[in-house]
């Protein structure tokens, strides 16, 4: 299995958005500028799911 370092990196962006989603909507109460982190680890997440899948079309065909 040959994983190239572009999805590990796109992996790893996941996982750090999801996190900033998380945090950001956990503590939005608290800090209203936080809901701004939470939608930016949203988009941030929704992106480099897109480039993944983008990629394993592309290799498909």
């Amino acid at each position: 299995m040959d994983i190239k370092p572009n999805t590990i990196f796109s992996i790893v962006g996941i996982i750090l958005c999801f996190i900033l989603f998380v945090v950001g909507m956990l503590y939005a109460e608290q800090i209203p500028l936080l809901i701004i982190v939470g939608i930016l680890g949203l988009g941030g997440m929704c992106y480099l799911v897109y480039r993944i899948v983008m990629r394993a079309m592309k290799t498909q065909n």
